[in-house]
């Protein structure tokens, strides 16, 4: 089927490729930006440290990946000469499956939100730049599964009911996390007594940040099922059993 494509289709496709791929780009650095931004407030605000957290796991984690890192406009016969491309490539392969994806992802994210991880991190600057850096790789994994067409090579799940249960999963983890800090009602994060935002106390503070994660990342999940739909191979929908949910390489 893909043989008999008119050479106008392949082209139009090529074009919406790679529009994608600038858009994805410039949402990667809109994101950065919006990161730098709100650094030097992550200490005196758990609502906006929650902020950062979300722009962190759910747009520039998809946007690094749907932009293949900034790489697309290298030609892939070029960057397969890198060897460090080749072995990064491979190990994040691995850590891309959606079973790992998801159990590291969710590991992550609930382990830096356990309080005594989380006040080190307010106090630490190299545990906290781990904490992000650990997240970012993490989420990056989960997100790899949904991202059909990409040349990187990563796992991929086929099926739209493989991606339902996929991001349902994730969905639910994220949210269950954000609703038990919202209807906490004690303050359980060892912030300074001044650390929130004006005219809320400390406790509303960390409240509205447990809101910002469920209702925050209920948006991320929905646009991310309403963009991976679109983007489904109907050829491969048919040809695929809806039990399966089955994940292949992409191209090497």
């Amino acid at each position: 089927m893909g043989g008999s494509e008119k050479p106008g289709a392949v082209q139009g496709r090529g074009r919406a490729d790679r529009f994608i791929k600038v858009l994805a780009s410039f949402t990667a650095v809109v994101a950065l930006v919006g990161m730098i931004f709100l650094r030097p407030t992550l200490e005196e605000s758990f609502t906006l440290h929650m902020i950062y957290h979300m722009i962190l796991l759910g747009v520039l984690a998809p946007s690094l990946l749907a932009a293949e890192f900034f790489l697309w406009w290298i030609p892939p016969e070029e960057r397969e000469r890198w060897s460090l491309y080749r072995v990064l490539r491979r190990g994040f392969s691995e850590i891309s499956q959606p079973v790992v994806a998801f159990t590291l992802s969710t590991a992550v994210l609930w382990f830096w939100h356990i309080p005594i991880p989380y006040d080190i991190t307010l106090v630490d600057v190299p545990v906290h730049t781990l904490e992000h850096i650990s997240i970012l790789i993490a989420f990056l994994a989960y997100w790899a599964p949904l991202m059909p067409g990409s040349r990187l090579g990563l796992p991929t799940i086929r099926t739209n009911e493989g991606k339902v249960l996929y991001l349902l999963a994730g969905a639910m983890q994220g949210m269950i996390l954000g609703v038990i800090i919202t209807f906490q009602s004690q303050i359980i994060y060892l912030y300074p007594s001044t650390a929130h935002l004006p005219g809320i106390t400390l406790l509303e503070d960390q409240q509205m940040g447990g809101a910002v994660m469920w209702l925050f990342g209920a948006a991320i999940y929905t646009v991310a099922a309403i963009l991976s739909f679109r983007s489904s191979d109907p050829g491969t929908q048919s040809e695929a059993s809806p039990a399966r949910a089955a994940t292949n390489g992409g191209e090497e």
